[in-house]
């Protein structure tokens, strides 16, 4: 389908606000956007046609949200379609009267996704791998599934500063993302991810950080302002190990059927 596009969809998850007809707030996360639109996972019906203001937290400028209106073109029930493990309505949102400035924020967010997606994607999977190489070793199975969330160092019980990350890799005892600064060994973080299977709230997990790298690229140098931190959960409560634990066995399982059927 993709010669058929004249925009490049880019798969880099980042945060989006929006309201309903009643005027209540969600906050989502959105994984699928080109300088056209946006696809995501809705908590709610969207009616088709109708027009939404949305503000958009794009990685590439974490620190303001971007202001824009759309057009609803499609909202579609996902347990129509026999998945009932994705709870919500796959929307599809075409931007309408977008301001220059926006407009070209857009196109840089795309172009450097794109980028990413052909180099830094590489490297994380290179290191990685879409299932960890090692998993007969650990415990816990690990997945490599970009999943949008928010951290910050505690000091003490009380968090720091917030800021938007993309998880890489995650399992039941912990997961690695990237980071802006460096962590000691045995820091302690707060990370909240959004669960596909859990689009409106956010999770919230406790985490002691193992190990903090620099990423690199292709040629071996270090990527300013870039870190890959992995981290391991502390107590986590027997819901969210069940919440998580539900999520990556479907998605070992969405991953096999890809695989059987020939899919990339």
């Amino acid at each position: 389908m993709e010669e058929k596009r004249k925009f490049f969809r880019i798969k880099k998850p980042f945060l989006m606000k929006f309201q309903d007809s009643c005027g209540k707030q969600y906050c989502v996360s959105v994984s699928d956007i080109s300088e056209q639109g946006v696809c995501f996972l809705s908590p709610v019906v969207l009616d088709s046609g109708s027009k939404v203001d949305l503000l958009l937290k794009l990685p590439s400028n974490p620190n303001q949200w971007q202001d824009c209106h759309g057009q609803v073109l499609e909202s579609k029930d996902l347990s129509k379609d026999g998945n009932a493990f994705l709870n919500g309505f796959r929307t599809r949102i075409k931007f309408i009267n977008i301001p220059e400035d926006i407009s070209r924020v857009l196109r840089e967010h795309c172009a450097l996704g794109l980028n990413k997606e052909r180099s830094l994607g590489h490297i994380l999977e290179q290191r990685l791998g879409m299932l960890d190489k090692d998993r007969e070793k650990r415990k816990n199975v690990r997945i490599n599934k970009p999943l949008v969330g928010m951290y910050a160092e505690l000091n003490g019980s009380t968090p720091g500063e917030w800021d938007v990350t993309t998880v890489r890799n995650l399992s039941l005892g912990g997961a690695i993302f990237t980071t802006k600064v460096f962590y000691k060994s045995a820091s302690v973080l707060r990370l909240m991810l959004k669960i596909p299977s859990r689009p409106i709230d956010f999770l919230e997990f406790d985490a002691r950080v193992v190990e903090s790298k620099q990423l690199r690229n292709l040629e071996a140098f270090s990527i300013a302002g870039a870190y890959l931190t992995r981290v391991r959960f502390t107590p986590v409560s027997p819901e969210k190990i069940e919440i998580l634990r539900e999520y990556i066995e479907w998605f070992i399982s969405h991953l096999k059927k890809q695989i059987d059927s020939g899919l990339e």
